[in-house]
């Protein structure tokens, strides 16, 4: 007995007019039941057009994929969206099959080669016919052989790749990898689809934890226009002595929008300074364990003792505050009670960074925290410590928002000044400064 199955890479092809409708051939795979052999068969369906013209998955709007060689018209874009439209159902998309699965050598009939572990459909059977099919001029050099693309708008967004985007020669859409290996790498690895326009700015778009509110993390390329103020800003605040650092890389936190929505009410209606709340830049160095940022094929880390990671996905936590991977430099407790610590000096935020160091071929590297924080009114403090019942008075009484450690300089106790915020609101993230110390 057979039993009827339809092709599930949905092949379809164009056909006829019939009145208001296009004909299209639907291709099925008959199997018998009992030895498992296998037949084509067609049948013919009067769909509207768009069924034939777009990609029938939800939320797609590219042209649905037609096969140069065999004309067929899919449902779908590519493979990728034919196999999310299946999953929907419960189903998988089995290998490729069928008649528009043939090497596309014009003498050849042998179906094409599939890598299950890659899930990369081919277009030859073998190597080579794909490299008989190049010598010929039936088909380009592979996109990833093509490094160092002129066009910076349109290289692949692997990090690492400069071969230019994949361009479908029927549909004339860009894909934003040079071929379907880098895109899986890509989504293995963590990493976001650089949009063409953010293409020169931008070298790679880090997602962010799973589970976690979307947010991501950009690294720079030092033509962003804001790179280079980042920079500025890390190198004249290094205050220690020796030879400064050296800055290998600048990434932008885009915050998950709960996490921004909260900084900005906080920002727009602080509790004592009212509306306006003064807002500065601030380093924060904390630690790390994984290698985020240092190491430039790392996704962010699932780890919830990640100081690093955490930070970039759910902000400053003051339940964290005194602990954590800085704990032991503060024998004495926190110098001005439970709350958020930064500080304008590089240098000063280093000593914080400490547990984040790794050492390279090339030296030891930390990675650190520029921040926006709302300073608002600050309680400006020539003592070295407050308790935490100084503290609470201080900020319950609405007279300041935050508490500024003043230096030796400026009539205090310390060498470098620390800032000083108690509310969770009053700071967020903005980018993560990888550098190498020079000492």
């Amino acid at each position: 007995m057979f039993s009827k199955l339809l092709c599930r890479r949905s092949c379809v092809a164009a056909g006829s007019t019939k009145g208001p409708a296009v004909s299209v051939r639907l291709f099925f795979c008959e199997q018998d039941g009992n030895t498992g052999a296998k037949k084509a068969m067609t049948t013919t369906m009067f769909p509207p057009p768009s069924f034939v013209n777009r990609c029938q998955l939800p939320g797609c709007s590219r042209p649905a994929f037609v096969d140069p060689v065999t004309q067929i018209a899919h449902q779908f874009c590519g493979r990728t969206h034919a196999a999310q439209a299946l999953s929907r159902q419960g189903r998988e998309l089995p290998p490729p099959h069928g008649i528009c699965h043939i090497c596309r050598l014009p003498e050849c009939s042998e179906p094409v080669y599939y890598d299950e572990e890659t899930d990369r459909v081919h277009e030859y059977c073998c190597k080579s016919h794909a490299d008989e099919a190049l010598q010929r001029g039936l088909r380009a050099v592979s996109n990833k052989k093509r490094q160092g693309h002129e066009d910076p708008f349109h290289r692949c967004s692997l990090a690492g790749c400069s071969a230019p985007r994949f361009v479908d020669p029927h549909t004339g859409h860009e894909h934003p990898y040079c071929g379907r290996t880098h895109a899986k790498l890509a989504a293995q690895r963590g990493q976001e689809a650089v949009a063409v326009s953010d293409a020169p700015l931008v070298s790679t778009v880090w997602r962010g934890r799973l589970g976690e509110p979307p947010y991501t993390i950009s690294v720079l390329t030092n033509q962003h226009p804001r790179y280079q103020g980042i920079k500025d800003q890390f190198m004249a605040s290094w205050a220690a002595p020796g030879p400064k650092p050296t800055v290998k890389r600048v990434m932008q936190i885009r915050n998950p929008l709960p996490i921004f929505a909260r900084y900005q009410d906080y920002q727009s209606a602080g509790p004592a300074a009212g509306p306006g709340l003064q807002e500065a830049r601030r380093f924060h160095g904390t630690g790390m364990r994984c290698q985020f940022g240092i190491d430039p094929n790392q996704r962010p880390c699932e780890d919830p003792d990640c100081a690093v990671c955490s930070i970039t996905a759910q902000a400053f936590s003051l339940a964290r505050a005194g602990g954590g991977p800085n704990a032991a430099l503060m024998p004495a407790g926190l110098r001005y009670g439970r709350g958020l610590y930064f500080s304008r000096t590089a240098s000063k935020s280093n000593d914080y960074a400490r547990p984040s160091e790794r050492i390279l071929a090339d030296g030891r590297h930390r990675i650190m925290f520029l921040c926006k924080v709302c300073v608002g009114r600050t309680h400006r403090t020539a003592q070295d410590r407050l308790d935490q019942a100084a503290v609470d008075e201080i900020i319950g009484s609405r007279s300041a928002d935050s508490i500024t450690g003043l230096t030796i300089a400026d009539g205090g106790a310390l060498h470098y000044e620390e800032n000083v915020v108690y509310h969770e609101s009053a700071a967020i993230p903005s980018y993560l400064i990888i550098y190498r110390l020079n000492d």
